[in-house]
Protein backbone atom coordinates (compact mmCIF):
# COMPACT_ATOMS: atom_id res chain seq x y z
CA UNK A 1 0.00 0.00 0.00
CA UNK A 2 1.28 3.80 -1.11
CA UNK A 3 1.22 6.34 2.17
CA UNK A 4 0.73 9.89 0.47
CA UNK A 5 1.18 12.81 3.00
CA UNK A 6 -0.93 15.81 1.82
CA UNK A 7 -0.93 18.96 3.60
CA UNK A 8 -3.36 21.47 3.59
CA UNK A 9 -5.67 18.66 2.89
CA UNK A 10 -9.30 20.12 4.58
CA UNK A 11 -9.80 22.35 0.72
CA UNK A 12 -9.37 23.51 -2.55
CA UNK A 13 -6.59 21.46 -4.28
CA UNK A 14 -6.16 19.80 -1.32
CA UNK A 15 -9.01 18.05 -0.46
CA UNK A 16 -9.47 16.90 -4.25
CA UNK A 17 -6.22 15.17 -4.41
CA UNK A 18 -7.76 13.47 -1.18
CA UNK A 19 -11.04 12.08 -2.67
CA UNK A 20 -9.32 11.50 -6.07
CA UNK A 21 -6.80 9.75 -4.61
CA UNK A 22 -9.56 7.36 -2.16
CA UNK A 23 -10.72 6.51 -5.44
CA UNK A 24 -7.28 4.71 -6.41
CA UNK A 25 -7.22 0.77 -4.67
CA UNK A 26 -4.15 0.36 -2.21
CA UNK A 27 -3.44 3.91 -1.01
CA UNK A 28 -3.34 5.60 2.37
CA UNK A 29 -3.60 9.10 2.96
CA UNK A 30 -2.71 11.36 5.31
CA UNK A 31 -4.03 14.43 5.29
CA UNK A 32 -3.22 17.25 7.30
CA UNK A 33 -4.84 20.60 8.44
CA UNK A 34 -4.38 22.76 11.26
CA UNK A 35 -7.88 22.17 12.73
CA UNK A 36 -9.00 18.95 12.02
CA UNK A 37 -12.12 19.37 14.32
CA UNK A 38 -13.39 22.00 11.18
CA UNK A 39 -12.47 19.83 8.51
CA UNK A 40 -16.18 18.80 7.62
CA UNK A 41 -15.65 17.44 4.17
CA UNK A 42 -12.27 15.16 5.62
CA UNK A 43 -14.47 13.81 8.36
CA UNK A 44 -16.65 12.53 6.38
CA UNK A 45 -14.43 10.93 3.84
CA UNK A 46 -12.70 9.35 6.74
CA UNK A 47 -16.26 7.60 7.71
CA UNK A 48 -16.53 6.18 4.49
CA UNK A 49 -12.52 4.97 4.25
CA UNK A 50 -11.60 4.70 8.19
CA UNK A 51 -8.87 2.61 7.25
CA UNK A 52 -7.39 4.06 4.20
CA UNK A 53 -7.64 8.14 5.58
CA UNK A 54 -5.78 9.46 8.86
CA UNK A 55 -6.13 13.15 9.55
CA UNK A 56 -3.77 14.81 11.16
CA UNK A 57 -3.13 18.02 12.71
CA UNK A 58 -0.33 20.06 11.30
CA UNK A 59 0.04 23.70 10.99
CA UNK A 60 3.16 23.72 8.72
CA UNK A 61 4.65 27.01 10.96
CA UNK A 62 4.66 25.02 14.04
CA UNK A 63 7.88 23.02 14.84
CA UNK A 64 6.01 21.27 17.55
CA UNK A 65 3.00 20.05 15.30
CA UNK A 66 5.71 18.65 12.52
CA UNK A 67 7.68 16.55 15.41
CA UNK A 68 4.41 15.03 16.56
CA UNK A 69 3.06 14.04 12.68
CA UNK A 70 6.73 12.67 11.87
CA UNK A 71 6.63 10.79 14.93
CA UNK A 72 3.14 9.02 14.52
CA UNK A 73 4.26 8.12 11.29
CA UNK A 74 7.17 6.95 12.19
CA UNK A 75 5.38 4.89 14.97
CA UNK A 76 2.52 3.44 12.19
CA UNK A 77 4.19 3.10 9.17
CA UNK A 78 7.31 4.33 9.48
CA UNK A 79 7.36 5.16 5.38
CA UNK A 80 5.77 7.55 3.16
CA UNK A 81 5.98 7.35 -0.55
CA UNK A 82 4.40 10.69 -1.45
CA UNK A 83 4.64 13.44 0.26
CA UNK A 84 2.66 16.70 -1.39
CA UNK A 85 3.66 19.92 -0.07
CA UNK A 86 -0.22 21.63 -0.85
CA UNK A 87 -0.42 23.86 2.55
CA UNK A 88 -0.19 27.78 1.19
CA UNK A 89 -1.73 31.33 1.77
CA UNK A 90 -2.00 34.08 -0.62
CA UNK A 91 -3.37 36.89 2.03
CA UNK A 92 -5.04 39.96 -0.12
CA UNK A 93 -3.83 42.25 1.59
CA UNK A 94 -2.14 45.62 1.03
CA UNK A 95 0.79 44.81 2.71
CA UNK A 96 1.69 42.08 1.12
CA UNK A 97 0.83 43.11 -2.13
CA UNK A 98 1.32 47.02 -3.11
CA UNK A 99 4.21 48.77 -3.56
CA UNK A 100 3.92 51.38 -1.47
CA UNK A 101 2.28 49.68 1.56
CA UNK A 102 4.43 46.90 1.58
CA UNK A 103 5.25 45.38 5.62
CA UNK A 104 8.20 43.65 6.51
CA UNK A 105 6.00 40.97 8.83
CA UNK A 106 3.60 40.67 6.94
CA UNK A 107 5.57 39.76 3.60
CA UNK A 108 7.75 37.39 6.30
CA UNK A 109 4.44 35.23 7.79
CA UNK A 110 4.26 34.74 3.94
CA UNK A 111 7.73 33.84 3.41
CA UNK A 112 7.65 31.54 5.81
CA UNK A 113 4.37 29.94 5.59
CA UNK A 114 5.03 28.98 1.73
CA UNK A 115 8.35 28.07 1.34
CA UNK A 116 10.56 27.72 4.35
CA UNK A 117 7.92 25.71 6.17
CA UNK A 118 7.80 23.10 3.51
CA UNK A 119 11.07 22.62 3.00
CA UNK A 120 11.35 22.12 6.93
CA UNK A 121 8.31 19.66 6.87
CA UNK A 122 10.42 18.07 3.88
CA UNK A 123 13.42 17.45 5.93
CA UNK A 124 11.65 16.37 9.17
CA UNK A 125 10.30 13.04 6.66
CA UNK A 126 13.57 12.53 4.94
CA UNK A 127 13.82 8.99 6.65
CA UNK A 128 10.40 8.18 6.43
CA UNK A 129 10.91 8.70 2.69
CA UNK A 130 13.83 6.88 2.13
CA UNK A 131 11.80 4.09 3.13
CA UNK A 132 9.12 4.28 0.14
CA UNK A 133 8.97 2.86 -2.60
CA UNK A 134 9.82 5.29 -5.54
CA UNK A 135 9.37 7.89 -2.78
CA UNK A 136 8.95 11.33 -4.25
CA UNK A 137 8.45 15.09 -2.85
CA UNK A 138 6.16 17.65 -4.89
CA UNK A 139 6.49 21.21 -4.03
CA UNK A 140 3.15 22.75 -4.94
CA UNK A 141 3.97 26.11 -6.14
CA UNK A 142 2.44 28.54 -8.91
CA UNK A 143 3.86 30.00 -12.26
CA UNK A 144 3.50 33.32 -9.83
CA UNK A 145 7.02 31.95 -8.67
CA UNK A 146 8.32 32.40 -12.42
CA UNK A 147 10.59 34.47 -13.34
CA UNK A 148 9.90 33.92 -17.21
CA UNK A 149 6.55 34.29 -16.52
CA UNK A 150 5.95 37.50 -14.46
CA UNK A 151 5.16 40.00 -16.43
CA UNK A 152 3.27 42.15 -13.97
CA UNK A 153 3.52 43.96 -10.57
CA UNK A 154 2.51 43.52 -7.59
CA UNK A 155 1.24 40.34 -4.99
CA UNK A 156 4.91 40.75 -3.61
CA UNK A 157 4.90 38.63 -0.95
CA UNK A 158 3.16 35.68 -2.85
CA UNK A 159 5.64 35.85 -6.19
CA UNK A 160 8.78 35.87 -3.50
CA UNK A 161 7.51 33.16 -1.96
CA UNK A 162 6.68 30.83 -4.83
CA UNK A 163 10.08 31.80 -6.27
CA UNK A 164 12.01 30.84 -2.90
CA UNK A 165 9.59 27.49 -2.88
CA UNK A 166 11.18 26.91 -6.77
CA UNK A 167 14.36 27.07 -5.85
CA UNK A 168 14.07 25.05 -1.99
CA UNK A 169 12.37 22.36 -4.69
CA UNK A 170 15.48 22.43 -6.98
CA UNK A 171 18.27 22.33 -3.91
CA UNK A 172 15.91 19.41 -2.59
CA UNK A 173 16.42 17.55 -5.78
CA UNK A 174 20.27 17.65 -5.65
CA UNK A 175 20.37 16.73 -2.10
CA UNK A 176 17.22 13.95 -2.25
CA UNK A 177 18.54 12.41 -5.42
CA UNK A 178 21.40 10.04 -3.47
CA UNK A 179 18.26 8.46 -1.75
CA UNK A 180 16.40 7.28 -4.54
CA UNK A 181 13.90 10.51 -3.91
CA UNK A 182 12.32 12.55 -6.75
CA UNK A 183 11.70 15.64 -6.38
CA UNK A 184 9.43 18.33 -8.72
CA UNK A 185 7.64 21.56 -8.43
CA UNK A 186 3.97 21.79 -9.81
CA UNK A 187 1.89 24.19 -10.81
CA UNK A 188 -1.63 23.46 -10.20
CA UNK A 189 -2.75 25.90 -12.56
CA UNK A 190 -5.64 28.96 -11.79
CA UNK A 191 -7.83 26.73 -9.97
CA UNK A 192 -11.75 27.51 -8.95
CA UNK A 193 -10.43 27.60 -5.23
CA UNK A 194 -11.12 30.17 -2.47
CA UNK A 195 -7.27 31.02 -3.48
CA UNK A 196 -7.50 31.52 -6.64
CA UNK A 197 -11.44 32.60 -6.99
CA UNK A 198 -14.78 31.41 -8.66
CA UNK A 199 -13.23 32.95 -11.99
CA UNK A 200 -10.20 30.50 -12.58
CA UNK A 201 -10.06 28.64 -15.48
CA UNK A 202 -9.38 25.07 -14.03
CA UNK A 203 -12.15 23.20 -12.20
CA UNK A 204 -10.50 21.96 -9.31
CA UNK A 205 -11.29 17.89 -9.97
CA UNK A 206 -9.70 18.43 -13.23
CA UNK A 207 -6.52 19.69 -11.89
CA UNK A 208 -6.42 17.11 -9.04
CA UNK A 209 -6.98 14.26 -11.88
CA UNK A 210 -3.74 15.92 -13.80
CA UNK A 211 -1.58 16.18 -10.60
CA UNK A 212 -2.40 12.32 -9.91
CA UNK A 213 -1.80 11.53 -13.39
CA UNK A 214 1.81 13.58 -13.03
CA UNK A 215 3.02 11.74 -9.96
CA UNK A 216 2.16 8.53 -10.59
CA UNK A 217 4.40 9.25 -13.94
CA UNK A 218 7.15 10.73 -12.08
CA UNK A 219 10.68 8.56 -12.12
CA UNK A 220 13.88 9.55 -11.17
CA UNK A 221 14.44 10.85 -14.69
CA UNK A 222 12.21 14.03 -13.42
CA UNK A 223 14.16 14.92 -10.20
CA UNK A 224 14.34 18.83 -10.37
CA UNK A 225 11.98 19.15 -12.66
CA UNK A 226 9.12 22.29 -12.48
CA UNK A 227 5.51 20.49 -14.06
CA UNK A 228 1.90 22.34 -15.13
CA UNK A 229 -0.81 19.98 -13.51
CA UNK A 230 -0.90 18.35 -17.10
CA UNK A 231 2.45 17.33 -17.21
CA UNK A 232 3.75 19.91 -19.81
CA UNK A 233 6.45 21.64 -18.29
CA UNK A 234 7.36 25.11 -17.04
CA UNK A 235 9.33 27.76 -17.17
CA UNK A 236 11.17 28.72 -14.51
Amino acid sequence: MQHILITGANRGIGLELTRQYLQIADIHIIATCRNPEDATHLKSLVRVHPERLTILPLDVTNTEHIATVVQTLQQRMNKLDILINNAGINPTDKNTRRLGELEGAAIQEVLYTNAIAPLLFTQACVELLKNGANPRVVMVSSQMGSLDWTKSGGAYAYRMSKAAMNMAARTLAMDLRAHNITTITLHPGWVQTDMGGSGADIPTPESAAGIIQVLQKLTPADNGKFFKWNGEPHHW
